[in-house]
């Protein structure tokens, strides 16, 4: 049983392996096509993009990782159902309890993996794009801005220039500033060049106008100046002293962070993180309790298959729903560790007692016999 008991541990994991880079590839793509105007519209190298769209993967593979062990372990038991192997492990004598071992196995290499993912790697991973991302805001105020078009540089900043000239300065400058949610800004000047300042880069403008407007009346305030300075370090991040948010901070930042902080989104964040490794083992449990019980090939396995991939993919629902509903409140953000236990809890003792959750066939035929006579119903009604 060592011998078979490895072999299912790898089969699953090899599964495993398979079906999260297939999911993550697909992620991948999407994540590339989001980020797709860095090189197009912002003009930034194509090393830049690979880069930001290589490091969105942690966070990708920390959503998909779940479903991907849920299907590793379909596929693996729905075999082994197939070749009538669990009939004859049972008959062995080997109970359920020791059977589910190689899979719980399997379940706690990816809880770790996860874990390392939560805790530290996926941080690290936003943390680098969020440096990076600010570091390719000001690199296209200073060098990237195209003449004629209007280059939208964060959420409610936009910079918009006639030409350049032989020297790099830029000629009629406009800066709309709307990412205050009381006033908006809008700067024009006949001239601008970046220059760095005590250490920071700035858009020294020449002879120009500041407008700033109040969203709430609409009054407007006319500033002319000779000479003004907008600050470009906002966007580029420096070390130590960067504003990063919760999910960019790993866990022990976290802990540390609480001690100083009343912010009330800190302990869900913290409780959420924990919670992640959980669901694994969670997941493996109930999909083995649809498919790791013997039962007869002659009653078919599309329904418990179906079963156990629905309630398997639930488990880690649950934990999205959970997160939502705790988000801002510590006061219930025990629950997003709470929940994963508990279930974790309830399918091992199922396990252990034997509880085998059978659906009947039936059911699923008097359900598809239901939906033919109501379409066919719907097309009687038509004519």
């Amino acid at each position: 049983m060592r011998r078979f008991g490895t072999y299912l541990f790898s089969r699953t994991l090899s599964a495993f392996l398979g079906v999260m880079l297939t999911l993550a590839g697909i992620a991948w793509v999407t994540q590339a096509l989001r980020r797709f105007d860095l090189v197009t519209a912002k003009g930034q190298a194509i090393a830049v993009y690979l880069g930001l769209t290589m490091l969105s993967m942690p966070r990708v593979l920390g959503v998909v990782a779940p479903f991907a062990l849920v299907v590793a372990l379909v596929l693996v038991l729905q075999r082994l159902q197939a070749e009538s192997g669990t009939v004859a492990i049972t008959a062995a004598g080997v109970s359920q309890r020791r059977l589910a071992l190689p899979f719980i196995a399997a379940a706690l290499t990816v809880s770790v993996f996860i874990a390392a993912l939560a805790f530290w790697l996926n941080p690290g991973a936003s943390r680098s794009v969020y440096d990076m991302m600010q570091t390719v805001r000001a690199d296209i105020v200073a060098n990237v801005i195209q003449p004629g078009r209007f280059t939208q540089v964060d959420t409610g900043l936009t910079f918009h220039i006639r030409n350049r000239d032989g020297d790099g300065s830029l000629l009629d400058l406009f800066i709309l500033d709307d990412r205050n949610p009381e006033f908006s800004y809008t700067y024009s000047a006949k001239r601008g060049r970046v220059a760095e300042v005590a250490g920071r880069s700035m858009i020294v403008m020449e002879q120009g106008t500041i407008e700033r407007k109040t969203k709430d009346s609409g009054a407007n305030t006319f500033v002319t100046f000779g000479s003004y300075a907008f600050d470009l370090s906002q966007f580029a991040a420096k070390s130590g002293n960067a504003n990063y948010g919760l999910s960019e901070r790993t866990l022990g930042e976290l802990f540390s962070l609480r001690k100083t902080d009343d912010d009330p989104e800190i302990a869900p964040e913290i409780m959420n993180r924990l919670a992640e490794p959980i669901y694994p083992l969670a997941q493996t449990l109930a999909v083995f309790l649809f498919l790791g019980f013997p039962t007869s090939n002659r009653r078919g396995q599309t329904l418990p298959v179906t079963m156990a991939i629905i309630v398997g993919s639930l488990v880690r629902v649950l934990g999205f729903a959970v997160m939502g509903v705790s988000k801002g409140s510590p006061e219930i953000s025990f629950m997003a560790v709470a929940a994963p236990t508990l279930l974790t809890v309830v399918f091992a003792i199922m396990i252990i007692v034997g509880v085998h959750p059978v659906v009947s066939t039936g059911f699923l035929d008097n359900l598809i016999d239901r939906l033919r006579r109501a379409i066919i119903g719907r097309r009687e009604a038509a004519r």
